[in-house]
């Protein structure tokens, strides 16, 4: 009798507690739609910034923050300690579409712009509240100016580095003016940049992907396995030659786009690599490329196919061993000549740690906007010589992009500005190495040739220091003497 009874009360109590239950579950279920459906929907929406009234003050130019950093040594920063003193600029980087991390690039001008800089913010999503062309006023107190990876940044002084501003004392420094200016990209030709042009909204026309990287398949513009925190895609402008580098982050929205093949021109903010070694341009979007119309430009080639077999001699041989001074190359048969109006030219260079000598060229601390030296082999007469072969060896150091081109000709006119050249299709070293050795055929042109060496840098952008070594011509001499 007792079991049955404590079997009847345990059923009783569990169904007293399920009735519980099953009312908590209705009564929370209700309350939630009642909540779901009764809210405004602007009650959902993302929280904006408040609005907090522009301070006045004294406003100091972008211009005499970045000139007074200039006159500072290496590593030095400018400390603000001043009440009152704002700097002013316009906003031309977004991180909408994930390219730029954690910071706004302003410059002086919405167009015509003279002066750039980048401000540190420890903030993700800033387009929301700096959109493109916004005014923006930073208070200066507090912070500090100085250069990080080449470039002049604003932010917060700890350990002598330029960090971010905290992201609870933004609303403390910057303050948005509610003006919202039309950017206007400013034309740089690319072989004409300068220093005084980094951090500025930029157009550069003219640009062509390299052939590596579009053929045999067509590469993307970040998403390559080999590609690191950034892809680095090289251009080249036509007609200059000279180089200039898309950089694009690995987080960016865009990164699997693939890059366009053919002539056109790139949008964005002219930087400098995370190394300072070379100029890179950074897009807001994928819409800063505009490559839909333009054919590529491309130089003649000249092609020479074929195996040989023959065992070769040396018909003519160089390796400046006894060139102690560039002068001695002239009586000797060669040519050395600065093209742009300047001495500077090849140079005799002694490389202490193997004994050799080289000859060198570099365009840094040049100042020349290009550097265009070539150095042309003595006459070499194929009539006298079947199955030629050209040898060489080449190095490059510090190398901020390929400034080194070989060409062949059999029109030599005593000018090389004049003289019809054809460009040899030789892989030249394009990152710092040791000696490579180049062999190449040129059995199928006739006549009496030249070879000529043609270095063209512009500094600051493209100042790589190439080494020519043991230059020399090979073939089996059919009309000995």
């Amino acid at each position: 009798m007792v079991r049955e009874w404590s079997y009847f009360l345990r059923k009783y109590l569990l169904e007293i507690l399920k009735q519980i239950i099953m009312k908590q579950i209705i009564y929370f279920s209700f309350l939630a739609l009642i909540l779901f459906f009764g809210c405004n929907e602007k009650e959902f929406e993302v929280p904006q910034s408040k609005v907090i009234e522009v301070p006045s003050g004294t406003i100091v130019s972008i211009r005499s923050v970045v000139s007074n950093l200039d006159r500072l040594e290496d590593e030095k920063k400018i400390n603000f300690k001043q009440e009152n003193q704002f700097v002013e600029g316009y906003v031309i980087s977004s991180d909408q579409e994930g390219n730029f991390f954690k910071e706004l690039v302003i410059q002086d001008k919405p167009e015509n712009p003279t002066t750039g800089l980048i401000l540190r913010l420890d903030e993700r999503a800033l387009y929301q509240r700096y959109p493109l062309g916004s005014k923006i006023r930073i208070r200066l107190k507090g912070l500090s100016v100085g250069f990080e990876n080449g470039v002049a940044q604003l932010g917060v002084l700890k350990e002598n580095k330029i960090e971010a501003i905290d992201f609870s004392s933004i609303d403390d420094y910057v303050f948005r003016t509610g003006e919202i200016a039309q950017l206007k990209p400013l034309s740089l030709s690319t072989e004409k940049i300068t220093k005084t042009q980094e951090l500025l909204y930029v157009e550069l026309d003219n640009l062509q992907f390299e052939n590596n990287l579009i053929a045999p398949e067509i590469k993307t513009i970040a998403g390559e396995k080999a590609d690191s925190f950034d892809g680095l895609r090289t251009m080249n402008h036509c007609p200059s030659g000279v180089d200039i580098v898309l950089c694009s982050s690995t987080f960016s929205s865009f990164k699997n786009r693939s890059l366009p093949e053919n002539l056109g021109k790139v949008i964005g903010v002219l930087m400098r690599d995370f190394g300072d070694d070379f100029f890179v341009i950074k897009m807001n979007s994928v819409e800063g490329l505009f490559f839909k119309e333009g054919k590529r430009c491309e130089p003649t080639f000249f092609e020479c196919k074929g195996i040989i077999s023959t065992p070769l001699e040396t018909i003519f041989e160089e390796d400046f061993e006894s060139i102690t001074n560039e002068k001695k190359l002239e009586p000797l048969g060669w040519f050395n000549i600065n093209v742009t109006g300047d001495e500077k030219r090849w140079v005799d260079k002694k490389v202490t740690n193997v004994d050799n000598r080289t000859l060198a060229i570099s365009a840094f601390n040049s100042n020349l906007r290009p550097l265009e030296a070539w150095l042309i082999t003595p006459e070499i007469d194929l009539r006298k010589v079947k199955n030629a072969y050209l040898k060489f060896r080449v190095r490059t150091r510090f190398n901020t992009g390929k400034t080194l081109n070989v060409w062949i000709t059999n029109t030599y006119t005593g000018d090389p500005l004049t003289t019809k050249w054809k460009l040899l299709p030789l892989e030249i070293p394009t990152k710092s190495s040791n000696f490579k050795t180049i062999e190449y055929p040129i059995f199928c042109l006739k006549g009496k040739i030249r070879v000529a060496f043609q270095y063209k840098g512009f500094d600051p952008i493209a100042t790589s220091t190439y080494e020519v070594d043991d230059v020399s011509f090979l073939g089996v001499n059919i009309l000995k003497d």
